[in-house]
């Protein structure tokens, strides 16, 4: 049996299923679409208590943000401590609407055996040098470091993906538009069918592809990592 091509069709069905699992799931459950303020509406939002523990009532100026759906344009009012008093009416807002109710993520069972098993396969590349008897072809080498760099790849993308979703309420994108997160919004099922992001599908649908290749690739180097046993049993 062939331990290093088994690590490596391990960690590639890993990565597979990382794909499946976390990466295309997270793509399914967010939805990007673009709003607009068309007007600023006073609330009065009951607080807790004031410096002296009365009871008190503060009041914000909040953006009242229309967005196109199937059915026309919806409008709701953004009330949210972080965005009293920062918009004018006109403005364009960028809502990312999430299906999870966190706004953090915790790191899931299949990207733990994923980061373990390409640090198995990162200490299998550094440690072949140091055993005589443990040698690895050309071959072998450019196998494992193809599998490490997508898989790395992989991470990154999916981490700068959870950035990009927010992790706060009201932040600025990339092209410094303002972007407000909302997570698991009433009526989750509504907002999704006016999601019309053409590049989020491909993603989602390269993704998928990748991962069918991941867990192809693993089933070959499964039978490759197997091959002498199934020649001594013949």
């Amino acid at each position: 049996m062939d331990i290093f091509i088994l690590i490596i069709g391990m960690t590639l069905a890993s990565a597979g299923v990382f794909i499946f699992r976390d990466y295309v799931g997270f793509l399914l459950g967010v939805h990007s679409l673009s709003g607009k303020v068309i007007s600023i509406q006073q609330v009065f939002v009951h607080g807790r208590h004031d410096k002296h523990g009365e009871p008190y009532v503060g009041d914000g100026f909040y953006p009242v943000v229309e967005y196109q759906s199937d059915t026309g344009p919806l409008a709701f009012t953004a009330i949210d401590p972080s965005t009293s008093g920062r918009f004018h009416v006109g403005d364009s807002i960028r809502l990312n609407v999430a299906k999870s109710r966190r706004s953090e993520r915790r790191m899931s069972k299949s990207t733990r055996v994923l980061i373990l098993l390409l640090v198995s396969l990162l200490g299998c590349l550094i440690a072949a040098p140091l055993f005589a008897g443990f040698e690895l072809s050309m071959m072998k080498i450019t196998l494992a470091s193809v599998v490490l760099a997508l898989c790395f790849a992989m991470l990154i993308v999916f981490v700068r993906d959870l950035d990009e979703q927010g992790l706060n309420d009201f932040a600025h994108s990339r092209s410094g538009r303002p972007r407000l997160c909302l997570f698991e919004p009433t009526a989750f099922c509504k907002w999704s069918e006016c999601w019309m992001d053409r590049r989020q599908q491909m993603k989602i649908r390269n993704s998928q592809i990748f991962g069918v290749f991941c867990v192809l690739l693993a089933c070959v180097l499964f039978v490759l990592s197997l091959q002498p046993l199934l020649l001594l049993s013949f």
